[in-house]
């Protein structure tokens, strides 16, 4: 790989409205965004569609690069990244915006994106392809499963076990120990003291719990893309 590309990323997905996030994240980082790659037909929320590629078009050149799927949706992450691995992107990237602060003793998975102004306190693991939007508090002994989508404004206290691909929606709260299972969502604004079960909605402000019906909205309750 030669030193210009070594400061090069792909952007893999176009369609959710927080594309220009992860392009603000890699200009602030010094990255270049060689290619955004258009894999729906939908790219509604890029203003500059100048790096905007179809997957048919991508140059070998390009596969070699670094790359991270850009969705806030679990489903659809785990999408787009096994569409790059049989596309010939081989290489994901851990992308931690410049302004976030991660302790040292944490580890960031790869393919996973920490948006501007998160925090994330000591011996936390952060899984691969996990997201993680703007202004999210992270305590320490935080532990957060593989595809994982947490919204902004999030407060996740201490030793706190999130499952692959749950969701925890904007401004939500964890309380310390709290364990949400694999598929969980937590709706924005909750307030969670007890542990949310595998793939079960918490809600409200009494915590309601109720089982996710296969094909129900769930996206909804999260307040994102």
């Amino acid at each position: 790989m030669s030193e210009k590309s070594k400061n090069s990323i792909v952007l893999f997905g176009a369609r959710t409205p927080l594309i220009g996030d992860y392009v603000d994240s890699c200009l602030r980082l010094g990255l270049k965004v060689a290619a955004i790659i258009n894999v729906d037909q939908r790219p509604d929320r890029l203003p500059d569609r100048s790096r905007l590629i179809a997957i048919d078009e991508v140059s070998g050149n390009q596969r070699t690069l670094p790359y991270v799927p850009a969705a806030f949706s679990p489903v659809r992450r785990r999408q787009l990244r096994e569409l790059a691995s049989v596309s010939g992107f081989e290489n994901p990237l851990a992308l931690v915006d410049s302004s976030a602060v991660v302790a040292g003793t944490t580890a960031v998975g790869e393919g996973s994106y920490v948006n501007a102004l998160t925090a994330v306190g000591s011996s936390s693991r952060i899984g691969q392809f996990v997201f993680i939007n703007r202004s999210t508090n992270i305590g320490h002994h935080v532990m957060i499963g593989d595809y994982a989508s947490i919204g902004p404004g999030v407060s996740i206290t201490s030793s706190v076990l999130i499952g692959e691909g749950a969701m925890v929606g904007a401004g939500a709260t964890l309380l310390p120990g709290v364990r949400i299972g694999a598929g969980a969502v937590v709706a924005a604004a909750t307030r969670v003291h007890t542990d949310v079960p595998d793939n079960t909605l918490a809600i409200g402000s009494a915590l309601t719990l109720k089982p996710i019906r296969e094909g129900s909205r769930i996206m909804d309750y999260s307040a994102q893309e």
